[in-house]
């Protein structure tokens, strides 16, 4: 059952010295993560993944919500995200969800990291540099009609026969089986869901391995928001974590992407605004420079198509987008003033620039945005919540 949400503590709020920045809500994170949790099948565990510094947000701004709620699982796929884990405290399993080299092993052994092998030469390259008796626990993984990047196939009689030489050779080493669904359509997902299950039976069927001794897991937040039961011991879960894809109020996003406005001025009708003249005013107006371009993630695509908020009103971008600035017409706003907040990616008074505004002028998803503004621009903690 989730635990009760942690008490946010105060907010700072003294002057921000930066020019952009993603500001990072872990009450947000915290409901998401008892959301999540609420939604999860019965007797389904969670494998909480935090990719990319969890997705932008960082590791840190998540790891102690994590121990808080007792996540025995948590997802990543580097090195350094491992060893933050470890360094906010977290002692759970710590699983790489993408197969690694044998050098990338053998670097996180102190942290015990179980890894992911799907195929038998894989596991010959990782003997041959760690040892067998040095080889972390492992968790073969399966393609199951899948993806087709790293999961062993076993339709194949090649396939199968290379599983029976992974589980000889890792005998004693095999934590966990799993897949990745490629698709979350009714119809795929329910194909896919079969395909496994039939995987599964035909390893315990033909070899040692014992159903009670490894972690079966499968399904991410397409998965889940799709109301499917993959029939697994643990789903891996990310996105919903960060607010993408889940329904609000349960899930909210709990990053914003925020700005200053670093100069106001007024410019005759006919001027040109930014670089290669795209933009043209047909009247007087006031414009604000503002400190956030394509170097912090806004992306030139935004140019002269989006909208930032200033004073919960909402302000078009004019011309192109530059690497550290972008012009908005303010003219609406008389008392624009040098340090009014910027918000490019959320809620401002009332006004929000919501996900499906941004994904669909950046013709990109919001886990590839969040991933992008939160490794580009300084992290603040609004209301971080106490242990």
């Amino acid at each position: 059952m989730a635990k009760s949400l942690p008490t946010p503590a105060r907010q700072d709020s003294s002057p921000v010295a930066e020019g952009a920045w993603c500001e990072i809500s872990q009450e947000h994170l915290a409901q998401n993560l008892e959301s999540t949790l609420s939604h999860l099948p019965r007797q389904t565990r969670l494998c909480a993944v935090v990719k990319a510094d969890a997705y932008g947000h960082g590791i840190e701004n998540i790891a102690s919500l994590l121990i808080a709620q007792g996540v025995g699982h948590i997802g990543i796929a580097s090195n350094s995200e491992a060893r933050a884990l470890r360094g906010a405290g977290y002692q759970g399993a710590i699983l790489r969800l993408r197969t690694a080299t044998p050098a990338e092993v053998a670097a996180v052994r102190p942290e015990d990291v179980e890894e992911m092998i799907g195929t038998e030469e894989g596991l010959q390259a990782l003997i041959a540099h760690l040892g067998h008796g040095a080889l972390p626990r492992l968790h073969i993984s399966l393609n199951a009609g899948g993806m087709s990047r790293d999961g062993l196939e076993l339709s194949t009689a090649a396939g199968r026969q290379s599983c029976v030489e992974i589980l000889n050779m890792a005998a004693g080493k095999i934590a966990g089986l799993c897949t990745h669904f490629p698709s979350n359509l009714p119809g795929d997902l329910s194909d896919s869901i079969q395909r496994f299950q039939q995987d599964l039976a035909w390893i315990f069927a033909n070899s040692a391995l014992r159903r009670a001794d490894v972690l079966t897991h499968a399904g991410s937040t397409l998965t889940l928001m799709a109301g499917a039961n993959p029939g697994v011991d643990m789903m891996r879960c990310g996105a919903i974590l960060f607010g993408i894809a889940g329904p609000e109020p349960d899930f909210r996003p709990a990053l914003t992407l925020k700005s200053q406005v670093i100069s106001v001025g007024c410019y005759p009708k006919g001027s040109t605004i930014g670089y290669d003249r795209t933009s043209v005013l047909r009247r007087d107006r006031v414009l604000a420079n503002v400190a956030l371009g394509y170097a912090n993630g806004f992306s030139r695509q935004l140019s002269g198509r989006a909208e930032v908020l200033i004073r919960g009103q909402a302000c078009p971008v004019l011309g192109q987008v530059s690497m550290n600035s972008a012009v908005v017409d303010v003219t609406r706003l008389p008392h624009v003033k040098i340090g009014d907040e910027v918000v490019a990616f959320g809620r401002q008074e009332g006004c929000e620039v919501t996900s499906a505004m941004i994904e669909r002028l950046t013709g990109t998803i919001m886990a590839d945005l969040f991933t992008d503004w939160g490794r580009r621009n300084p992290r603040m903690v609004k209301d971080r919540c106490a242990p």
